[in-house]
């Protein structure tokens, strides 16, 4: 990885070394960590002189971009100043003056915009109010915030005022002025079945009458699964085709939907924007924190998805999907290594991993490898005494009919009423020896005919 640059991936004669440990390339650094976030920039690597180039060149282009944007509101902002204020001319010069000061923008934009079009939009309906209860001979002013004590003329224009008024007492700090929420309020809409939250009601609609609606009569020729309009329906068709048009910038990977490769490029910005209220866990996207609702913070007596073999509940469906498959014992995944077969996609992804000699995760005071991390999580509590993992005391339930001698898994049972039986399925590929267990196998590979564990 020394000799190829990291943007381009091409092998170049001028790199440029970039890390933070060299100081004269410091500056490609912030300003890459500036322009993408989103990776990580804290090792070391190498870049050409090309693409060190167009660092410079998009960074330029994205302060530019940033200083036009804070003029171009300044400018607004002040256009409002001039129509409402009508400033003399020093003053004028004055407001021009500070348009140039770059330093001064961002919080002449706050100062100014946010508190003047608010001021202005508060003022105009305050206006309208006031000429038509004058007409009618009401007085004025006459109907105070609950959160700030401000007096207003009408509910209507107190109404658009607390909106405001609660997000600037929200943000600046948790106290309020009253405890008690304004009667006119707007609380956000929220599903009675499953308690979501939506942000209108529209969304609150669409909700009951796509998710839990009894009568779905739009049913899948292929999967049988229905659905309540042609529209759910047709966008699920779509995940029978296979085609896979959107890919991920990041790691590749194709979607099917754009709301797919949405939602899968939260992952990799990792932002965790989506909070859970009762624990201090954070989710990249709000289906994963609705999941961690259920599946931890529910009640298990309300889960509504029950096994109808054994009554067991689950949170989720594909809970229970996959669960039935250990009672019909299907096992559609199958590996292409060995005979082995799988109940879902992640079963295989884990088995597919002992058939690796790689161990990624290694202990980092006896250097033992191991190819799981809850395996060196479990060797550091008892070899080591370190982590917090709760070591379970095996319990040797599966007893041996025929000698009383006890086990911990039922595969060593098994094994072990091999012997018992004289049956040796597992036989030695170069000289068809049989035993009683593939690990003997191995071993005999070894001494007796000198193959080495990485060609086993």
């Amino acid at each position: 990885m020394s000799e190829i640059c990291l943007i381009c991936l091409k092998t170049n004669s001028e790199l440029l070394n970039i890390g933070k440990d060299y100081n004269e390339n410091d500056g490609i650094l912030n300003k890459l960590m500036e322009c993408i976030p989103e990776l990580d920039w804290n090792h070391t690597f190498y870049l050409c002189t090309l693409c060190s180039q167009q660092v410079h060149e998009v960074h330029s282009f994205k302060q530019q971009c940033v200083a036009s944007y804070k003029s171009y509101w300044l400018l607004k902002s002040t256009d409002t100043l001039l129509k409402e204020e009508k400033p003399t001319k020093l003053e004028l010069d004055l407001i021009i003056d500070d348009t140039k000061d770059s330093d001064n923008l961002a919080h002449n934009n706050l100062a100014s915009d946010d508190c003047v079009s608010d001021f202005k939009e508060e003022e105009e309906d305050s206006e309208k109010v006031t000429k038509s209860t004058k007409r009618q001979g009401i007085d004025s002013k006459k109907v105070p915030c609950k959160i700030c004590g401000k007096i207003y003329a009408s509910k209507y224009v107190l109404k658009r005022h607390t909106r405001v008024c609660l997000l600037k007492h929200d943000n600046g700090s948790n106290e309020t002025n009253n405890t008690d929420s304004p009667d006119d309020l707007k609380v956000a809409p929220s599903c009675l079945e499953c308690g979501m939250t939506f942000k209108n009601k529209y969304l609150q609609k669409r909700h009951l009458d796509n998710v839990h609606i009894k009568e779905k009569k739009f049913v899948c020729d292929i999967c049988n699964r229905s659905f309540a309009s042609m529209v759910y329906l047709n966008a699920h068709k779509r995940y029978h085709s296979g085609d896979r048009p959107h890919v991920c910038s990041f790691c590749g990977k194709g979607y099917i939907t754009a709301s797919d490769l949405y939602h899968h490029e939260k992952i990799h910005a990792n932002k965790r924007n989506y909070r859970c209220e009762i624990c201090p866990k954070a989710f990249n996207t709000s289906s994963d924190l609705y999941k961690h609702k259920i599946c931890v913070h529910m009640d298990r007596s309300l889960w509504k998805y029950t096994c109808e073999i054994c009554n067991r509940k689950f949170p989720l469906k594909i809970n229970l999907d996959s669960h039935k498959k250990t009672h019909t014992g299907e096992k559609n995944f199958p590996c292409h290594l060995c005979d082995r077969k799988c109940i879902n996609m992640s079963v295989l992804k884990r088995h597919l991993q002992t058939h690796s000699h790689l161990f990624f995760y290694k202990c980092d005071i006896c250097d033992q490898g191991y190819k799981y991390q809850k395996s060196l999580d479990i060797h550091k509590a008892k070899a080591h005494g370190i982590g917090t993992i709760k070591i379970q005391q095996t319990v040797k339930k599966f007893i041996c009919p025929l000698c009383s001698k006890a086990y911990s898994a039922n595969n060593k049972l098994q094994k072990h009423l091999r012997a018992h039986m004289g049956e040796k399925p597992f036989k030695c590929p170069e000289c068809q020896k049989g035993f009683t267990d593939k690990s003997y196998v191995k071993q005999h590979l070894k001494t007796a005919h000198n193959i080495p564990k990485e060609d086993i």
